[in-house]
């Protein structure tokens, strides 16, 4: 039977996905009106070009995306298991799954093996579609989108590094998880 706080919380959790989609909504209703006016849309233009314009003039050699690629591999072959085997160790120490589910219940943990094999799987697809010479601008914005996200899982990667030591060095940390989790089992 469902307890009557669940049934509360989804509806909280309901109303305030409807609240952001309407507000979402109408700042987009906002922000079309804004700019559809042709004398907007060259002012944002004779603004932003200038600008923008490295942007454009980027002109990434194709040969970093076997680098990017072959980076984050050794990173899935190495990093990953590493990681699972030092929590598992930790665990065992303390005889409790606790410090398994508090690690993996991490955002950065779920996410960064599906971010990295997509970037993976980026790179190497952009690899054996084009040529070493190429100067389209859609080359520039994927190898941009590319090395962004490359950066955004070194980002991913350090965060989970820092989470390990927290799991290793921290014994209050960790006890107080320990504590925690008695204390949902005795309720």
């Amino acid at each position: 039977m469902i307890s009557f706080s669940r049934i509360a919380f989804i509806i909280r959790v309901i109303l305030k996905s409807t609240v952001l989609i309407l507000i979402s909504f109408t700042l987009g209703l906002v922000l079309r009106y804004l700019f559809s006016s042709l004398e907007t849309q060259q002012l944002m233009a004779d603004f932003f070009q200038p600008h923008l314009k490295w942007i454009l003039n980027i002109r990434a050699n194709p040969a970093f995306l076997s680098d990017i690629a072959a980076i984050e591999a050794a990173i899935i072959a190495f990093l990953v298991p590493l990681s699972i085997e030092i929590i598992s160790k930790i665990s065992e120490r303390y005889n409790s799954d606790v410090i398994t589910r508090a690690f993996t219940r991490k955002w950065e943990n779920r996410i960064l093996a599906p971010f990295l094999l997509v970037n993976i799987f980026a790179a190497v697809a952009l690899r054996f579609f084009i040529k070493d010479d190429t100067n389209a601008i859609w080359w520039s914005f994927t190898s941009l989108i590319v090395l962004i996200v490359f950066m955004f899982v070194a980002f991913l990667i350090w965060r989970v590094i820092n989470h390990i030591k927290t799991f290793m060095s921290d014994v209050k940390w960790v006890l107080n998880q320990l504590y925690e989790d008695v204390e949902k089992a005795i309720q």
